[in-house]
């Protein structure tokens, strides 16, 4: 059985209805008629080998490794339902994105955490991990960007963790939707994918965050060829296929990707400076400092639990942010700088100092 995803539900409840959105993490949606371009046929089935190709090209992999899917959330889910048996161990980051255990955990695995501690700047620490794998440990889990702090984890840790899982015959699943904010795909190639890295290196990611395609759903696996027919039996058992009219979509968006990519970097641009140097002002909080990204973690001294507060400034002043309690930190909050033009972005984050003052 699924446990209820709390965190996924109030962000559907509150995330985009407020004035001041400080804690939506993904670029404004596109409007496809800003492209430039003419829109695709949706009806094409051809489109379903070419999306697969076209999202080879964009991660610079060969096509074989490929399993398109609705999303990321969707991907990460069939890499489970493709690799986990009941009774299988995953090891997953904490602080951490809520579905990444409760995927696991409802398709009868156990999952257990290891802690990206905030005082050691949330950097993921392979020993750490190393100490909690056992023989039942079938995958270590990690976002890259690390949500909810931007922190990047280096290749070089990346190829520990994988290390660490190959010795156990285990997998390292790599959760990279925002990862292309290293550097946005000018030539429609993102070349950093955690995939190329490891050959036990599952990559799951999407168009959603980076390219302000979240309604479309546009994901996928990266895995051996020997996986991608595993997930493709745990996307049949479930879904049957993907719509013909995502898969046209897919690749049309997929070949729009330079366009997408200068409108994210105009959207984007300035505006973690604004946020670091608004939160540098006040002793109380404490920063993730990410170097790229849409969002950092702001946590306070004290150990208190911010979400009545978040949701009391939501409705007096209209503000908000991801409330650190659904990552596991109930003293902090994300802030996003992703939805808002700056000068709409500063006074929103006056109105949040309540909160950290």
């Amino acid at each position: 059985m699924f446990g209820t995803n709390r965190y996924p539900r109030w962000a559907r409840l509150h995330y985009g209805r407020v004035a001041f959105d400080l804690a939506s993490s993904g670029i404004p949606s596109a409007d496809l008629r800003e492209l430039g371009v003419s829109p695709p046929s949706l009806d094409d089935a051809s489109a379903y080998e070419a999306l697969r190709g076209s999202i080879a090209h964009y991660n610079d992999v060969p096509a074989a490794e490929v399993a398109p899917a609705l999303g990321t959330t969707q991907a990460l889910f069939l890499a489970y339902a493709a690799l986990l048996s009941p009774g299988d161990e995953v090891l997953v980051e904490h602080p951490g994105y809520e579905p990444l255990y409760r995927a696991a955990d409802g398709l009868g695995a156990v999952v257990r955490t290891f802690d990206r501690p905030e005082a050691e700047g949330f950097v993921v620490d392979p020993d750490r991990v190393a100490a909690m794998v056992t023989p039942r440990t079938r995958a270590i889990v990690v976002t890259n960007l690390h949500n909810p702090s931007g922190v990047r984890t280096a290749d070089a840790t990346l190829v520990e963790l994988a290390r660490i899982a190959d010795a156990r015959g285990a997998w390292l699943i790599v959760n990279e939707v925002y990862g292309a904010f290293d550097a946005l795909a000018d030539d429609g190639v993102f070349r950093s994918t955690a995939r190329n890295l490891a050959p036990n290196i599952i990559a799951v990611g999407s168009l959603t965050k980076a390219y302000g395609l979240g309604p479309h759903r546009i994901g996928w696996a990266l895995a051996p060829e020997a996986a991608v027919d595993l997930i493709d039996n745990a996307m049949i058992s479930t879904c049957g296929h993907l719509p013909v009219s995502h898969a046209n979509l897919g690749v049309f968006a997929l070949g729009a990707i330079p366009r997408l990519s200068q409108r994210a970097r105009v959207l984007y641009a300035g505006k973690r400076a604004l946020a670091e140097a608004w939160i540098r002002s006040f002793p109380r909080a404490r920063w993730s400092e990410p170097r790229e990204g849409l969002f950092g973690f702001v946590s306070l001294q004290e150990k208190e639990e911010l979400l009545p507060k978040i949701e009391a400034l939501r409705e007096e002043s209209g503000v908000l942010v991801g409330a650190g309690t659904f990552f596991g930190v109930p003293n902090g909050f994300r802030l996003s700088w992703a939805t808002l033009p700056a000068s709409k972005f500063e006074e929103g984050l006056s109105l949040l100092e309540p909160l950290v003052r």
